[in-house]
């Protein structure tokens, strides 16, 4: 008797069986070979608004750091091209005034050596006009002791004042005397003293001191 609630409801299940639809499972299709693929997939999602305008915001931010970093290196290359080519104008520039200043230096010294030439010229004019002439002196000494005769010269000393100092030799005492004499009346001395007078064996020694007059013994 059991037996017969299991076989209806067996037959209950089979019945549902065969009432549900069979769907058929699709199967895939393959694409033919060369057929153009109308549409695709895009697996990245797609950005909001807010990423658009950060990601248009970082770009122009981009391009504005590109500009600004070859416009400095412009800047740069503009610096150091004025630099190189200011330095090629100073060198040069320089090398004018350095030639102008050797031209010039030469010049200067051309000029101090001409002014120094002159200058000891006129020292030298100047100061022969002011000396006078030994020679002159002692060819005067000596004609006026060739006058008196028997006057032998020993020594003459002369100062830039023309003081001056005879000493020499004479045979007697007339002709110290007469020399004398004559030294005392020449215009060309302006004192006569007889400092000293010895007597010898011989001769005689004497000395005289005087003083001359100038205006025949200088240089002219």
């Amino acid at each position: 008797m059991n037996n017969e609630p299991t076989q209806k409801q067996n037959d209950v299940k089979k019945e549902e069986v065969l009432k549900t639809p069979v769907v058929p499972t699709p199967q895939p299709q393959t694409p033919a070979i060369g057929a153009e693929i109308s549409e695709g997939f895009n697996l990245l999602p797609s950005m909001s608004d807010e990423e658009k305008i950060v990601q248009k915001t970082k770009s122009t931010v981009s391009i504005g750091s590109a500009l600004s970093l070859i416009i400095l290196v412009i800047i740069i290359l503009l610096v150091v091209g004025f630099n190189i080519i200011t330095k090629q104008i100073l060198n040069s520039r320089k090398e004018v005034l350095f030639s102008i200043e050797n031209s010039v230096n030469q010049q200067i010294d051309k000029i101090v050596s001409n002014e120094e030439i002159v200058d000891r010229a006129v020292l030298y004019s100047n100061v022969k006009k002011g000396a006078f002439s030994h020679k002159a002196i002692i060819e005067f000494l000596n004609q006026m002791s060739s006058k008196v005769g028997n006057i032998q010269m020993r020594s003459v000393s002369i100062s830039e004042d023309l003081k001056f100092s005879f000493t020499g030799y004479a045979t007697d005492l007339e002709k110290v005397s007469k020399l004398w004499y004559m030294f005392g009346i020449d215009g060309n001395i302006e004192s006569i003293n007889l400092q000293s007078v010895g007597k010898r064996e011989n001769n005689v020694t004497f000395t005289f001191e005087g003083e001359l007059n100038g205006k025949n013994f200088f240089n002219k």
